[in-house]
């Protein structure tokens, strides 16, 4: 027994230094060959793109996807046309739709964006020109200043900050063309980007029931009893709290939406649609989308008057608290099962950290990792519950033995 113990000490020591050299070792390739690791990161992100872009892509669609298929000839669901035809149809069903919405929102967006721009850069130099001749605020400024105000030429000035939004910096003539020929390489990479992750999209959910299968068995087959039985409630609520996420996102822009165009048509203020369709798109960014769309908002109703730029401010104001303490906490954060303070500080934490894709993220994953620590926690709490009835029953059968 003593020689067992002696070999089992030895050979756990022998695996324990192991483990610490290999560690070490890990730890000291990762911070030699730090910057080429993180290249070699970079280049293996951008060749699996257009993978990443398709499985997200098919997520986002599967969902619309399996409503159309639960109402897909509900009553002759055993006939074999229906269930032969049910995936294609609704496939096609589903990406029309999201399409069609996509096209929907653009065609009421950019016209009316456009012509707001076109009516602000028209006005913006009378506007200026109104300024530097009122004397309650030119009196405010240095006499240097009051000059070289008086001498602005106000249309060249709004012609110049829209030829450097336009052609950036570099106005030269070979600068602008080099400019325009990285632009729409960049565009055509990204559209055939795109279009990859499109195409693999369709190839995932024609075929997702036999795609699921093969994971699970390449699970099965390499990984241990107790890994599958670790990974299979993990993804289940994965999926869930980004399925509802994503429900529940959706549900608040189109709230918001409304009751910012509602609110815009009761104060009689421009672009009321319009406007209320940018807030509730830009409203899928949680908390902080609502501002983005006030920004675009504000510079429409500019076009009209500063008064009614104001208002609308004021308005969007109110109507962002609203959304901040009772619309988005109950909509998004019941959906998901996650409490209104960690719905906030999800999203502080993840724009920090990601910028919009972080605060986009942040939700659903804290989701999450909730719902697994709520779940890991209830389990041991169950387990230390049936040991102490154990050792109850243990101590009443000592008790009564004693007796």
């Amino acid at each position: 027994m003593e020689e067992n113990k002696h070999k089992h000490v030895i050979s756990f020591t022998t695996r324990t230094c192991m483990r610490l050299g290999t560690t070490f070792f890990l730890v000291y390739l990762a911070v030699t060959w730090w910057k080429p690791l993180l290249n070699l990161l970079g280049k293996m992100f951008s060749a699996a793109a257009p993978l990443l872009i398709g499985f997200a892509l098919a997520y986002m669609v599967n969902i619309l996807m399996s409503v159309y298929e639960k109402h897909y000839f509900k009553k002759r669901s055993g006939e074999k046309w229906v269930q032969k035809s049910r995936r294609a149809v609704c496939l096609i069903l589903a990406i029309a739709t999201i399409l069609g919405a996509v096209v929907l929102l653009l065609c009421i967006v950019i016209p009316q964006l456009v012509k707001a721009l076109n009516l602000i850069t028209q006005q913006i130099p009378g506007l200026l020109q109104d300024l530097a001749q009122n004397e309650k605020i030119m009196e405010i400024l240095p006499e240097e200043i009051q000059d070289a105000i008086q001498k602005l030429d106000y249309q060249k000035l709004v012609e110049g900050i829209v030829n450097f939004l336009t052609n950036g910096a570099n106005s030269s003539p070979g600068s602008g063309i080099a400019s325009l020929t990285s632009l729409l390489g960049s565009l055509t990479s990204g559209f055939m980007t795109v279009f990859m992750g499109f195409i693999f999209s369709i190839y995932i959910l024609l075929g997702k029931e036999k795609l699921a299968g093969q994971f699970r068995r390449l699970f099965r087959s390499y990984l241990s009893t107790g890994w599958v039985e670790k990974i299979d409630p993990f993804l289940s609520v994965v999926d869930s709290c980004f399925h509802s996420f994503i429900v529940g996102q959706i549900t608040e822009g189109i709230i918001i939406g409304v009751l910012c165009a509602v609110g815009m048509w009761i104060l009689r203020l421009p672009y009321a649609p319009m406007i209320g369709t940018v807030i509730g798109v830009t409203a899928l960014i949680p908390v902080l989308g609502c501002y983005l769309g006030a920004i675009v908002g504000a510079l429409m109703c500019l076009s009209v008057s500063p008064v009614k730029a104001i208002e609308f401010l004021i308005f969007i104001f109110c109507l962002q608290q609203l959304e901040d303490n009772l619309i988005y906490p109950r909509v998004v954060g019941t959906s998901l099962g996650l409490p209104g303070i960690w719905v906030i500080a999800s999203v502080s934490v993840g724009g920090g950290i990601g910028g919009i894709v972080g605060m986009v993220f942040a939700v659903p994953v804290t989701a999450a990792i909730y719902q697994l620590l709520r779940m890991d926690v209830q389990k041991r709490e169950r387990a230390d519950s049936r040991k102490m009835t154990a050792a109850d029953v243990v101590g009443k059968l000592k008790k009564d033995a004693d007796k």
